[in-house]
């Protein structure tokens, strides 16, 4: 089984790749995906039509890892986007993993 590590490591991964089914494989079936403004998706259908939402806002953008904070289960990501046009992104991810797969997200982000 993968540790909450080598989950976090391979999602960003095939996130950065643009890799959905990838992305998706990193989910518990019933899993839960939080975001700023009132937003809650659940499973599989949910948490892609987050994405899709999320592409949106984000494209064009190139991202990097500002820091990574883990204890057990937890990890806190922190993330800056750029863009060409001179926009940044910040944001932060919260992610809850067991027994290899995310069960909870939070994702909050503004751009400016």
């Amino acid at each position: 089984m993968r540790s909450p590590r080598e989950v976090f490591d391979h999602h960003w991964d095939v996130l950065m790749a643009g890799d959905m089914d990838a992305v998706l494989s990193d989910y518990a079936e019933d899993a839960t995906f939080i975001r700023q403004g009132g937003q809650v998706a659940d499973g599989h259908a949910g948490i892609r039509a987050v994405f899709d939402e999320i592409g949106k806002d984000l494209d064009g953008f190139s991202f990097e890892q500002v820091s990574i904070t883990g204890k057990g289960s937890v990890m806190l990501l922190e993330w800056r986007g750029r863009h060409d046009d001179g926009r940044i992104a910040n944001g932060s991810d919260t992610f809850v993993m067991q027994d290899g797969k995310i069960h909870h997200q939070t994702l909050a982000f503004w751009i400016s």
